[in-house]
């Protein structure tokens, strides 16, 4: 009746509340989205800048070794030339030297400025280009002296690429190349062709990849400069220190990456790729500050971080309207909502607000009367199954015991005196539960050991009882097949290591023997100590704990000794073996 009355209040329609409300909800996807937005953006135009510079020292390293390779190849095709006049003329290089043919293979555009045909005995002819300034002075001596090595080279029957130099007369410096000229296919050489490969060619590369505002430079395999868009860049030609150099010389394949570079004494990150002229070993290298790289990247974030902050301000402007219509009779739902999360199931909310929140509130107190009512459900049948769990697990443990009439029991006694011990050393109830088990099942690797060595009256000899230690590492083995016994595990292995070392089946010392195994073989060791068996009677009580303290530090974990001596002291430890006179034998 009650909620009948209610029902006909008039009621704000929670739709016209929830069209102001979207404001506030489209904030927070609102600003997720700017951020996506930008990191897609900024990985793109990362992304593409990366590949620009990567395209243009690949196109640099690719215009280089063409540049090298087409001069040696005309030097090739020269050689070839000149074996094919050898055969119409018995001294072709006589012939070159009378023409004077050599100059037509020289130009500024081929990069050739000295082209020189001997043969064996000096005979032939140099060509070399006009300096920048149009004059011819004598050949450089130096360079005179090198071209001779490359003509012995040649000679020998060996193409040869030479090192930079940097002659006095050319000082953009150059490399030399040397093919020998052979009398016939396959034949030995009867003369040489060497010539001097000026640089630059390749300098106007760099200059003009430059303008687009990058660094480019060539090093070879010491990290020397070779040449640069920029020689003010460097004052010393060793770079061997850089960054991207010194990777080139320890691994020299093709690299693109951010690190920070120190020039003029500012430090500053810069984007850098790195790519190999196969044919000198060399490596062209394009630099560009991250600053000037990612500008249109920072441009980009810079807008739209303003309007993102703009349409969140406007957003948070007419959302305050809307909480007010909302925030209270919803604080209050939410408070119960957290209440009943928090495990208080008999929470229920009072019908008020609009008629869609006061369906809510109805539709809430029924969830949670179903709630408690399947709640209650769970924790019965998890009652039961913890029960039904602890019921098997003892019932293994009696038919493990079984198999011994001496240990009858063995296991549940132990199982108790573990979880008194645990609970005075402060262990949580789940700890206390892989306690209990483990305790239960420590001796669950029994059921592979001969009936014989079990049940066996007198004293085991060395062969059995070697067998009968194998029962730890068995019990861990078939309890280790099942997922959820995994932390029960550890207890079954190590229940016999000593806290001094010695023990088995690991040997295991101190904090190293796992707790679960600590606490196990305390109580298992009083147990045995306090029933009788076929090797000794059961001992006092009072007596067997003076025994176990004697034992601390030794073969037991002194606080676990310490725990069982308190247990015992303040009654707790509900003793289980058999009551025997305090007198005992010395």
């Amino acid at each position: 009746m009650a909620k009948e009355a209610v029902a006909r209040l008039p009621r704000l329609r929670i739709v016209t509340a929830l069209l102001f409300a979207f404001v506030l909800v489209s904030v927070v996807p609102l600003i997720a989205l700017h951020f996506n937005l930008i990191r897609i953006n900024r990985d793109a135009l990362e992304t593409a800048e990366k590949k620009y510079l990567t395209g243009s020292s690949v196109r640099l390293a690719e215009a280089t070794d063409n540049y090298v390779q087409n001069a040696l190849g005309l030097l090739r095709r020269t050689a070839d030339g000149i074996r094919v006049v050898s055969t119409v003329t018995e001294d072709p290089f006589f012939f070159l030297s009378r023409s004077n043919q050599l100059r037509d293979y020289i130009s500024a555009d081929s990069g050739l400025l000295i082209l020189r045909a001997l043969d064996r005995d000096g005979v032939g002819s140099t060509a070399e280009a006009a300096h920048p300034d149009g004059t011819n002075p004598p050949m450089d001596p130096v360079l005179d002296q090198r071209l001779t090595q490359a003509h012995n080279v040649a000679l020998r029957g060996q193409e040869m690429i030479s090192e930079v130099i940097w002659p006095s007369s050319r000082p953009e410096g150059g490399i030399l190349l040397a093919v020998p000229v052979r009398g016939g296919p396959g034949g030995d050489p009867i003369g040489a062709l060497s010539g001097f490969l000026s640089l630059s060619p390749i300098r106007v590369r760099l200059q003009d990849e430059a303008r687009l505002g990058v660094l480019a430079y060539l090093v070879d395999r010491r990290g020397t400069l070779i040449v640069a868009s920029d020689p003010a860049a460097f004052p010393s030609p060793d770079l061997h220190q850089l960054e991207l150099v010194s990777e080139f010389i320890a691994h020299p394949v093709r690299l693109t990456k951010s690190y920070t570079q120190e020039r003029g004494g500012v430090r500053r990150r810069v984007l850098g790729t790195l790519a190999t002229v196969p044919t000198m070993d060399w490596g062209v290298i394009v630099e560009r500050d991250e600053s000037s790289a990612y500008a249109s990247v920072d441009a980009m974030t810079r807008t739209s971080s303003l309007l993102t902050l703009f349409a969140v301000g406007l957003a948070g402007l007419v959302a305050l309207v809307a909480a007010r219509v909302l925030s209270r009779p919803l604080l209050d739902l939410v408070e119960k909502v957290r209440s009943v999360a928090q495990g208080q199931f008999k929470q229920r909310v009072r019908v008020r607000g609009t008629r869609e929140l006061a369906m809510l509130a109805d539709t809430f107190n029924s969830m949670s009367d179903s709630i408690e009512h399947a709640v209650e459900r769970l924790r019965q049948a998890a009652r039961e199954n913890q029960e039904l769990f602890l019921n098997s697990i003892r019932t293994l443990a009696a038919a493990i015991d079984a198999k011994d009439p001496y240990t009858r029991g063995h296991s549940e006694r132990v199982a108790r005196y573990a979880v008194v011990i645990g609970r005075h050393m402060g262990l949580t109830a789940e700890e206390i539960r892989s306690v209990r088990v483990s305790a239960l099942l420590h001796d669950v690797g029994k059921i592979g050991i001969d009936d014989r060595i079990l049940r066996k009256p007198t004293a085991l000899t060395s062969e059995e009882f070697e067998v009968m230690k194998t029962h730890p590492v068995k019990g861990a083995l078939i309890m280790g097949q099942i997922p959820q016994m995994k932390d029960i595990v550890p207890g079954i292995k190590h229940h016999h290591e000593k806290w001094g070392g010695g023990g088995y089946p690991d040997g295991l010392c101190g904090e190293n023997i796992p707790r679960l195994a600590r606490i196990v073989a305390v109580a298992d060791t009083f147990d045995a100590m306090t029933t009788t068996r076929p090797y000794q009677r059961a001992m006092p009580l009072a007596y067997v704990i003076e025994r176990i303290k004697s034992f601390a530090g030794k073969s037991f974990d002194p606080a676990v000794v310490a725990a069982l001596e308190k247990a015992f002291a303040g009654g707790d430890l509900e003793f289980l073996g058999e009551e025997v006179s305090l007198k005992v034998p010395a």
